[in-house]
Formats: C-alpha cells, sequence, structure tokens
C-alpha cells in the first residue's frame, strides 16, 4: 500500500512539473509573439503563429503606416505576460500581454496614436510539440468599456 502511495505521489508530481513546463513555454511564445507583432515585425510573428494566422499577419502589415512605424521607433512596444487562463485541453491557453507602446489605429488615415497601456488576450495552441498563437482575428484591447 506504501508503495502504490509513493508511485502515485510521485505520478502526480510529475504531471504537474509538465504541466507547469507547458504553462511556461506557452506563456514565453506568447510574449515573444506580441514583442514581434507589436513592433511591426510580422515575419518574427509569423515563425510564432500557427498557418491559418498568417492571413491576420498579412492584413495587419497591409495595414501598418509609416506613421506607425515612426511612432515605434520613437518608443518600441513593450510586452509582459500579466495573467495566465488555462483550459480544460491541455493543448489551448490563453495568455494576457501588458503592453506599452502600442499602435492604436484611428478611423482617420495616417492619424494612428500610442496607447500607454492595453491588455491582449492571446490564445496560444501546441501543435506537432511546439507553442504556437494562433489568431482568429487581430489583437482588441481587453480594455473596458467606459458605458
Amino acid at each position: 500500500m506504501k508503495k502504490l502511495l509513493i508511485w502515485t505521489l510521485m505520478l502526480s508530481l510529475t504531471a504537474c512539473n509538465m504541466i507547469q513546463r507547458d504553462d511556461d513555454q506557452a506563456t514565453a511564445v506568447a510574449v515573444e509573439w506580441g514583442e514581434a507583432f507589436f513592433n511591426c515585425d510580422y515575419h518574427a510573428a509569423e515563425a510564432l503563429s500557427t498557418p491559418e494566422s498568417r492571413r491576420w499577419l498579412q492584413f495587419a502589415a497591409s495595414n501598418t503606416t509609416q506613421h506607425d512605424l515612426d511612432l515605434l521607433k520613437q518608443h518600441a512596444a513593450e510586452v509582459e505576460a500579466t495573467d495566465f487562463f488555462p483550459d480544460a485541453n491541455d493543448t489551448l491557453r490563453v495568455v494576457e500581454l501588458a503592453v506599452s507602446n502600442s499602435i492604436s489605429p484611428s478611423i482617420h488615415a495616417g492619424e494612428s496614436s500610442q496607447e500607454e497601456k492595453a491588455l491582449f488576450h492571446i490564445t496560444v495552441v501546441k501543435r506537432n510539440g511546439s507553442w504556437l498563437v494562433r489568431m482568429a482575428d487581430l489583437p482588441r484591447s481587453e480594455k473596458q468599456s467606459r458605458d
């Protein structure tokens, strides 16, 4: 009975370590992707994204203006993981990123500005043993509505 208890305890500790390692890897990929994406390095972001995310990266790149790039040259976007939302599915994680100096598009062409701080929820999936960001659309700030 003691051996069974010890074996069960060791097995659960190993499982916890594997889950923690996956959580850490998913968070690291989300932060690295965020640093690339929010600084308009779409090629680097693509390397950390699922294949179906490519169209969203192309869309973002096609809507990036010289004004946006000039703003980022003055103050590069900075990214840090602030929260983590595990899913019951062991191959999906949602990581909350706090992004400083992100570009905020305007309805008027060429009038984008930088937001001091914005929160984004990034979905990360495990495919063929690697964690990749899965984009279903462009990232949107999780800012609370003033209503």
